[in-house]
């Protein structure tokens, strides 16, 4: 009989000769569960290591990120082998083989580690208050890899008008192989658990403190990303009046801060987070492998120089716009054909920079947004909103004052794309906006398709739908 390997009770264990240095540490072989969770040291080393699982390339140091600018049109391929994620680019992919496969099991790995934190960590020894703040900063990883799982496996929350249709399967609990299959819940009802999830957080961060005593508050969770996030996946159910209220609550309280537009650029290439960056993921001091950053490196050793930007998302920014400069890009020529790099993320062991999860110009657009969608719409709040952001990129244009809404959204919506190029977010923008996918710069055997089609979301891979009867595979797979 063949194992149900995803929901294995795993335990992905990293061990510190300090407690300083976070991520710096290799793994530990052969401690039991209840070995490990004991007192409150253990949590925090299980913590840690759940944190850094998120570094691999079928998460965010590539796939994660990769995905949703490859379909939505913001990158394009600067060569014809060894290349990652074309099956996906190309809409061949099959739950046999998909290039996302190892995502959907990464996560739900992730996912059972974060789990057994959350089960084990209320009765291990110690403070209750370090103990409030591993379970909150576990439950808004277990938000945040739900949430990823919602965007890529399922159809966007207002497919259906009551959100009946297929969510994921939840995860909410230590897996073993002799538990009950897991089935997947409503998107009504997968969303709502991320929500708790992150409403749970803000709880327990209120009454918690510190178990990190090194490192950028910013690339741990905290209340004010928990509420970020929060907002974020308000906006993706159209809870107009709550993302607004969360998003509100982190530009007005969270201690953040617009970057200046001689500072923009110059954030994207340190390790130290900047005024900016609400929650970003570490890396080591010592990293050594494929970072998020090698896939667009274009010198020195390890530079895959594989996605290049299209000029579909370079011809939209002005000739004044920050983010148009050279400061931000590569341009190389390959064949002749001359390519654009971003440089967002960097590459090398010492180079290598972290990746932004959450910051404070998307907030910002969250806010405008849902101040325009939302019954009670403020035009004023959101063209302002808008206009920080356009304007603090690009000094000499003009604030903004859209009075339809119409325009105000499309405008919203384009400002989001500029802004947030090559950060993991266009083809859900455009699949929950219900908006077709028009990729001109485009070398993929289809370049355009309805927001409706069904080879947008990603299929549930055949080996989990051939052990688990209970699992419904997403439409034309």
């Amino acid at each position: 009989m063949k194992k149900f390997f995803i929901y294995i009770n795993i335990v992905f264990l990293i061990s510190f000769t300090s407690c300083e240095k976070l991520l710096d540490k290799d793994p530990v072989d052969q401690l039991s569960i209840e070995d490990l969770f004991k007192d409150v040291s253990g949590s925090k080393t299980a913590l840690a290591g759940a944190y850094r699982t998120l570094l691999s390339i079928e998460l965010y140091h590539r796939n994660l990120m990769v995905l949703p600018d490859l379909l939505g049109g913001n990158i394009k391929y600067s060569r014809t082998v060894n290349i990652a994620l074309d099956d996906v680019y190309n809409l061949a992919q099959t739950a046999n083989q998909s290039s996302m496969n190892t995502t959907y099991s990464g996560l739900y790995q992730h996912l059972n580690n974060v789990n057994n934190i959350i089960f084990y960590t209320p009765s291990a020894e110690g403070q209750i208050a370090q103990k409030n703040r591993i379970l909150a900063e576990a439950k808004c990883l277990r938000a945040l890899a739900h949430f990823e799982l919602l965007r890529v496996f399922a159809k966007p929350y207002n497919t259906t008008p009551d959100a009946s249709h297929l969510g994921i399967a939840l995860i909410l609990k230590p897996q073993l192989i002799t538990d009950p299959l897991p089935v997947r819940s409503t998107a009504a009802q997968s969303y709502q658990a991320v929500i708790q999830d992150l409403l749970d957080a803000i709880t327990l961060f209120e009454n918690s403190s510190p178990v990190f005593s090194s490192g950028a508050q910013q690339t741990f969770f905290s209340i004010y990303a928990a509420k970020a996030l929060l907002a974020k996946v308000y906006l993706y159910t159209n809870n107009w009046d709550k993302a607004y209220e969360y998003a509100d609550d982190v530009i007005r309280n969270g201690g953040y801060s617009l970057l200046t537009n001689a500072n923009y650029v110059a954030s994207w290439a340190t390790r130290t987070p900047s005024v900016e960056c609400i929650f970003e993921i570490a890396l080591e001091s010592n990293f050594s492998g494929s970072s998020l950053g090698s896939f667009y490196e274009v010198t020195g050793v390890g530079g895959f120089r594989m996605y290049a930007a299209t000029n579909d998302i370079l011809n939209l920014y002005g000739s004044n716009d920050i983010r148009r400069s050279a400061s931000l890009f590569n341009t190389v020529a390959i064949n002749n054909v001359n390519y654009a790099f971003t440089k967002k993320y960097a590459a090398g062991s010492i180079n290598a920079t972290p990746v932004k999860i959450l910051r404070l110009s998307e907030i910002y657009l969250i806010r405008a947004e849902a101040a325009a969608e939302k019954v009670q719409s403020n035009f004023t709040q959101a063209n302002a909103d808008l206009s920080s952001i356009i304007r603090r990129a690009d000094p000499t244009a003009a604030n903004t004052n859209f009075s339809t809404k119409t325009d105000l959204i499309d405008a919203i919506l384009l400002e989001r794309r500029k802004e947030l190029a090559f950060e993991g977010n266009l083809l859900y923008d455009l699949l929950r906006k219900g908006k077709n996918i028009s990729r001109v710069d485009c070398n993929a055997t289809i370049c355009s398709l309805p927001f409706t089609d069904n080879r947008l979301v990603m299929p549930i891979p055949a080996s989990t739908i051939d052990v688990n009867p209970n699992m419904v595979q997403n439409a034309d797979y």
